[in-house]
């Protein structure tokens, strides 16, 4: 058996400020340090495009970088920072406006950060049969929601009953949100179960090490029970998606408040788990190929 490709992708979430504000900058020094591609919301895409509407797609291309559209559905293009409290119906325009732009870029997937956390399970399931009917007027498109603090998805146990609700829902998993959620790393024999279900529904990995206290750790070395038991998650999400041509994978770590602190090297830390995560990889691809 010939294990799937594994694509790293780089999220922009603070590479500027970490790197460089020059897109081609930016974007060459990404494709040089083995990147497939860039994670990226209509935001990113507008703010480097102001003077320029070809300038993003102009530098994709000329870096040989691949695109995943992150669409964040509590704003309609642009991120302003702050928490909005919309209705369902609002969540769900802001959807089809995101799944329209990201069109004419070709992205090989598309990661919904959806809904909010402050709904009953009646309004979570209405939202995800909306968020599924608007996705399928897009069959050239991929798309998965976000295990995502503030979303519908903030934590396993409604994420569970939204995937046994509904079949076709596919997701991005983010656990490092459930276990601060929870507050508890969420190792014992029922958690394994329910693991084993998200992993059958993953179509994206944001590889993000988290604790029961901080969203991300400062230091694999220094969290080593961690990063076990997300390995352990990551690698049955591997063995669900063997079939599979390619698959994708982003090292995901962002500035403080997630870093625990402003001096962090974050762009340094990221780019240290995707180093990580081709070893593990590797490791894991040799006991599976035949």
């Amino acid at each position: 058996m010939v294990v799937p490709k594994l694509k790293f992708i780089r999220t922009l979430w603070g590479a500027e400020a970490q790197f460089s504000t020059d897109i081609n900058v930016l974007l060459a020094e990404i494709h040089r340090l083995g990147y497939a591609g860039v994670e990226v919301t209509l935001s990113d895409i507008h703010r480097v495009s102001a003077n320029d509407p070809d300038a993003f797609h102009r530098a994709l291309k000329a870096h040989q970088l691949e695109l995943v559209g992150l669409a964040q559905t509590n704003y309609p293009t642009y991120k302003d920072g702050t928490w909005q409290d919309l209705p369902i119906d609002q969540h769900i325009t802001n959807l089809d406006i995101h799944l329209k732009e990201f069109l004419p870029y070709n992205p090989i997937h598309i990661n919904i950060q959806g809904g909010q956390d402050s709904w009953s399970r009646e309004e979570n399931e209405e939202f995800i049969e909306k968020a599924l009917q608007v996705q399928a007027k897009y069959p050239q498109l991929t798309a998965s929601h976000e295990t995502h603090r503030t979303r519908v998805l903030y934590n396993p146990f409604i994420t569970a009953h939204l995937i046994k609700r509904f079949p076709n829902l596919r997701i991005t998993a983010d656990y490092s949100h459930f276990v601060l959620v929870c507050e508890r790393l969420l190792n014992d024999a029922t958690d394994d179960e329910r693991f084993r279900l998200f992993a059958s529904r993953v179509d994206h990995l944001h590889a993000r090490v988290g604790t029961a206290e901080h969203p991300q750790i400062s230091n694999p070395r220094e969290s080593p029970m961690e990063c076990e038991q997300m390995q352990r998650w990551w690698e049955m999400i591997w063995d669900a998606q063997k079939d599979r041509e390619w698959i994708t994978l982003v090292p995901e770590y962002g500035p403080a408040p997630y870093a625990m602190t402003a001096d962090i090297d974050v762009w340094a830390l990221t780019n240290q788990e995707m180093e990580r995560q081709k070893k593990n990889y590797d490791q894991w691809a040799s006991k599976n190929q035949k």
